[in-house]
């Protein structure tokens, strides 16, 4: 098994995160850095985490932590703003002793997040909020206090910036009890789901071909989601309405319009009519992406982050996750005959393939513009003065087809950082060994120097999930952020499973 299958980066919670002042750091700092380890071990209530960082900080050095409501602030239960400030201050003093300096606060997830929509100091209903961190939100005129502003003020009282860990494209599992319960209310993509079955339904309802159970389906599907996105509930309603039960609900849903007549959806990634939301080959959950292609996709992204930056004083950057396509070519046009992720090689001999291999190239050109479009409206949002970054797969450019009339799932992902308006990057390198990291440490280098120049580098922090690789073998590094695998996205998935699978050889 090469040592890249190890990063678990994909469900839902994907820990990128750090803290940058400007875009001219450099990438290493040839310097030795003391380290010491301390042990951080209750963080709160039904959240054990171990984590561990050096104690004295760097001048403008960055020990991030990744940390999602989840952990101190779980749905079993509605809090409010008293129960939220003191959890919320008793980790932040426990990460302060500890040595960290910034906090990447899970935000934006799956289409919702955990501060409401405002405008003029006022909360309105744009915004899905997690249902356990709704309450009536005090005002002073100046600032709402919600979960993240609280969490904002807290984290100044012990030095330590925030930053809101946003999630762009990823949205669920169509895989009945995948999520844990309070990761199923509306959301910013069901509500497009909504608007999509309810448009179709009224089209398919006048056109004689389609069946009326059909459209009868789609609209009490539609209204279901306005209440719920839990895929078992949508999968007995398909049995109640006599439809097959699959374990792939949305999948079955769309399928099922599709047939009769109605348009595909244009906001969402699909593989094919027949089976919308396939899984990875070998694994069971069928992960769903919003469409980056979608300009109306992007202006909600773009609209939502701008809500947290401007209603948020105090909030240090934005940290984009998910901001990437599916790994498995999930969307191409299905003439491309890309199955999944394996690598897909074509032979120069023949006309056919390197024909097929240049239209997969011009897809993946629109997917990286796709993904840079997006990246160029966020660096407005943010302004002078907060920080835009990013967590990436680590080794795109090492494993991209640059020549060697090989794709496979890295050139799928589109995922070209180079070429984007970030502060920092942060390479999801977790458990690689230390020559590895350091190796794609020099390659991005060269990339950079290759294509920006000596004097606009873009800065890069591994993300570690061993303290001992920062501690002994990388002590050049500026910074790097830890990321506690234990805890991982099990917190977030009833099944747990590493949904993508980033070996793209032939098996």
């Amino acid at each position: 098994m090469r040592e890249f299958l190890l990063l678990p980066h994909i469900l839902s919670l994907s820990p990128e995160g750090l803290v940058a002042q400007g875009a001219n750091r450099p990438a290493v700092l040839r310097r030795t850095i003391p380290l010491n380890t301390y042990a951080i071990k209750k963080w709160l209530v039904a959240a054990c985490v171990t984590a561990t960082a050096w104690a004295a900080p760097l001048d403008n050095g960055v020990q991030g932590a990744w940390v999602s409501p989840d952990w101190f602030l779980p749905g079993t239960r509605k809090y409010n703003e008293e129960e939220v400030r003191v959890r919320s201050r008793k980790i932040l003093r426990q990460l302060a002793e500890n040595g960290f300096n910034t906090v990447f606060l899970e935000t934006m997830l799956r289409g919702y997040c955990i501060a409401p929509s405002i405008k003029d100091a006022r909360i309105t209903a744009d915004m899905p909020v997690y249902p356990h961190l709704r309450w009536n939100y005090r005002s002073d005129g100046i600032k709402v206090y919600d979960t993240l502003q609280i969490f904002i003020d807290e984290a100044r009282e012990q030095g330590i910036e925030v930053h809101a860990w946003t999630h762009m494209f990823y949205w669920k599992m169509d895989n009945p009890g995948a999520n844990l319960a309070w990761h199923a209310a509306p959301s910013m993509w069901s509500n497009m789901m909504v608007k999509y079955l309810r448009t179709q339904a009224d089209k398919l309802a006048t056109q004689p071909q389609a069946a009326p159970e059909t459209v009868r389906l789609m609209r009490d599907a539609a209204n279901l989601l306005t209440k719920t996105t839990e895929a078992k509930d949508l999968d007995e309603l398909l049995g109640r309405n006599h439809f097959p039960m699959e374990g792939r609900p949305l999948g079955t849903l769309l399928r099922t319009a599709m047939r009769a007549g109605a348009d595909k959806p244009d906001f969402i990634l699909m593989g094919n009519e027949e089976d919308p939301f396939p899984a990875p080959r070998g694994k069971v959950l069928r992960p769903i992406y919003m469409n980056p292609g979608s300009a109306e996709v992007r202006a909600t992204l773009v609209k939502s982050v701008r809500n947290i930056v401007d209603n948020h004083p105090g909030l240090a950057g934005v940290h984009l996750d998910h901001i990437r396509y599916p790994v498995d070519g999930q969307g191409l046009p299905e003439e491309l005959e890309v199955q999944d992720g394996t690598y897909n090689y074509y032979s120069q001999a023949s006309e056919t393939e390197m024909a097929r291999y240049q239209a997969v190239h011009k897809e993946l050109a629109q997917r990286r513009e796709n993904l840079r479009m997006l990246v160029d409206e966020m660096r407005g949002v943010m302004g002078t003065h907060r920080s835009l970054s990013s967590a990436v797969l680590p080794v795109y450019y090492r494993e991209r087809d640059n020549g060697r009339y090989r794709l496979g799932g890295y050139d799928f992902a589109s995922q070209d950082w180079v070429g984007w308006k970030v502060d920092f990057v942060v390479p999801m390198l977790y458990e690689m060994n230390p020559y590895f990291i350091r190796s794609l440490l020099n390659l991005f280098q060269e990339e950079e120097l290759k294509r920006l120049g000596q004097n606009n580098k873009i800065a890069v922090y591994p993300g570690v999930s061993q303290t001992r690789t920062a501690r002994t073998a990388l002590p050049e590094i500026a910074g790097w952020v830890f990321f506690d695998l234990s805890l991982s996205r099990d917190v977030k998935l009833e099944k747990k499973e590493v949904t993508e699978d980033l070996n793209f050889g032939a098996q």
